[in-house]
């Protein structure tokens, strides 16, 4: 899985002035640029800003359309919480000032892309019973198929089978 795509998306929206970018949608997938309002860089203490809590919700919702547009409501859960935890991480701990978001179909997989400008590799961590953060990745990592970051370390990505099946 490489992060070409979600590089180019990172780049238009840098050549953007608009605060929040849809560059692509319809049946290819949905391309979202979305600017950071919480401090990035190094040694960030991982809180985000009001508007930056928003924006997970804010994904769920536009990816839930994106599946009904393609007939893919079974996926719903999935998906929501894959683009949430992914979306969730990159605000809290990315470092560039914007977060790039791409939801599309490859062959039988959905795949969900999320660029935030940082190198530093997501961990797969185990949390305490008692602590309130700390279970993003392990969530992702149980509801797809796969998941993994991109050589540079700035984008995160899982992927999500599609059955035959599907109306």
């Amino acid at each position: 899985m490489t992060a070409t795509s979600s590089a180019a998306t990172a780049q238009q929206c840098l050549n953007n002035t608009s605060p929040v970018r849809r560059l692509g949608s319809g049946n290819r997938g949905m391309d979202l640029c979305i600017p950071r309002s919480s401090p990035p860089g190094p040694g960030s203490t991982g809180e985000m800003s009001e508007k930056d809590r928003l924006w997970p919700a804010r994904v769920r919702r536009m990816g839930r359309e994106q599946l009904r547009r393609w007939g893919l409501d079974i996926l719903r859960e999935p998906v929501e919480l894959c683009m949430s935890e992914l979306v969730t991480n990159a605000m809290r701990y990315g470092r560039g000032p914007l977060v790039g978001v791409r939801l599309y179909q490859a062959s039988s997989y959905l795949v969900i892309e999320v660029t935030d400008g940082s190198p530093d590799r997501p961990v797969l961590g185990t949390a305490g019973p008692d602590e309130e953060s700390g279970r993003g990745l392990a969530l992702v990592d149980a509801v797809a198929e796969s998941w993994g970051v991109a050589d540079d370390g700035t984008c995160t990505w899982c992927r999500l089978t599609v059955s035959q099946e599907q109306p």
